[in-house]
C-alpha cells in the first residue's frame, strides 16, 4: 500500500475495525461523529467526513488530516512507512475511493441493505452471550415495538471484545447456523451490524412441522415485528433470517436442500430488497411469493409496526 492508496481508505471502516462506532451520523451518512479515539470521553468531539473523494477527520481536542495522519496519531508512530504498515495490518487490501463506507447503512439513505460486516480477521472475540439485561437494549427494542418476552425468546445480549484495542462492546443478537452470533448495536441512529465467530443465516422452526411454507426476512427485527403484528410468538411455518442480503447464496443453498412449496419473502420495500426478491425468484422459481406489499408503503416491517402502534391499528394479515 502506498500513500495515495492509503488516503482512499474508508476511515469509518478503519475505526470500526479498531472498535469505535459512531454516536451520531449527519449529512446523509457523509459525516460521522465519535467519542475521540485518542482519549476517554463521553461526548463526541471527533468526526470524519467524506470530502473531495476521500475521508478526512477533525478532532476538537487534537488536530485532523487524512487517513495517514490518523494512523500516525492513533498508532503513535512518526514516519509514513510505519503508518502504512499499521494500515496494512488493520485494513488489508482496502483501497476504496468510492463514496460512503460500506460498513453502515442508514435509514435516511435510499440504499438500506443489511451490511456484511464480517471477515475472519476482524479481531472480534466473543466474551459471552446471555439473556438480555441491558437497559439500553431493552429500551431500544421497546421503542421499536418489540415486547421483552418475545425478545427473550429469540434474542440474546452479546458481549464481545475487539482484541486490537482491548475494548469490550455489546449489542443484541441471534445465534446462526454456524454457531456464530449475528449482532447489532442498540443505538437509534446507528445501523451497524456484524457477526461474531461466523456469519450465516438463522433458521427458526415453525410451530407446525407439517407446514410446507417458509418465511424469509432480512433481519431480526423484521421477523419479530411480523410476530407482533400477527399476535404470535411463533410462525406456523419455518423462518429464515438472512441477517444480510449478501447471505443470498447461503439462503438459496438451504432452500434447495430443503424444498418448500411456498417461500414467503418479506424483504424491504427499497431497491436493494426488491432486487433481492428478484434474485430469489430467478434461483428458486415460482415457489417464491413476495409479501413485501403487505407492509407498503413502509420500507420494512419494523417501520410498519411502529406506525401501527402510533395509530393504534391492528397488524397485517396472518
Amino acid at each position: 500500500m502506498n500513500t495515495e492508496q492509503a488516503k482512499k481508505i474508508s476511515l469509518p471502516d478503519l475505526l470500526e475495525k479498531l472498535g469505535h462506532t459512531p454516536s451520531k451520523v449527519t449529512k446523509g451518512g457523509y459525516e460521522l461523529w465519535y467519542p475521540s479515539p485518542f482519549r476517554n470521553e463521553k461526548d463526541a468531539s471527533f468526526h470524519t467526513s467524506f470530502i473531495g473523494g476521500k475521508w478526512i477527520w477533525n478532532d476538537f481536542g487534537d488536530k485532523g488530516g487524512t487517513v495517514v495522519d490518523f494512523a500516525m496519531r492513533y498508532a503513535n508512530v512518526h514516519t509514513i512507512s510505519d503508518a502504512l504498515a499499521f494500515l496494512d495490518q488493520h485494513v488489508p487490501g482496502v483501497t476504496r475511493s468510492d463514496t460512503k463506507s460500506d460498513l453502515f447503512s442508514f435509514h435516511q439513505q435510499p440504499h438500506r441493505e443489511a451490511v456484511e460486516n464480517f471477515s475472519h480477521d476482524r479481531q472480534l472475540q466473543l466474551i459471552e452471550a446471555k439473556p438480555i439485561s441491558s437497559s439500553a437494549i431493552m429500551n431500544y427494542l421497546r421503542d421499536r415495538g418489540i415486547p421483552m418476552d418475545l425478545a427473550h425468546q429469540y434474542l440474546v445480549e452479546v458481549r464481545y471484545q475487539n482484541t486490537a484495542v482491548g475494548k469490550p462492546f455489546y449489542g443484541f443478537g441471534m445465534r446462526n447456523e454456524s454457531d456464530g452470533f449475528e449482532v447489532r448495536v442498540a443505538l437509534p441512529n446507528n445501523k451497524f451490524k456484524s457477526a461474531i465467530n461466523a456469519r450465516d443465516i438463522t433458521v427458526i422452526p415453525g410451530s407446525q412441522p407439517e407446514s410446507s411454507s417458509i418465511s424469509l426476512f432480512e433481519g431480526m427485527t423484521d421477523f419479530l415485528s411480523l410476530l407482533v403484528m400477527q399476535g404470535k410468538n411463533r410462525l406456523p411455518g419455518d423462518a429464515i433470517i438472512m441477517h444480510s442480503l449478501s447471505s443470498h447464496p447461503r439462503t438459496v443453498n438451504y432452500l434447495k436442500a430443503h424444498p418448500y412449496s411456498e417461500i414467503r419473502t418479506y424483504l424491504d420495500n427499497n431497491q436493494a430488497g426488491q432486487k433481492g426478491t428478484s434474485r430469489l425468484k430467478d434461483d428458486l422459481g415460482t415457489a417464491v411469493i413476495s409479501y413485501s406489499q403487505s407492509f407498503a408503503p413502509y420500507e420494512d416491517l419494523n417501520d410498519a409496526l411502529k406506525s401501527l402502534r402510533a395509530r393504534g391499528s391492528s397488524g397485517i394479515g396472518k
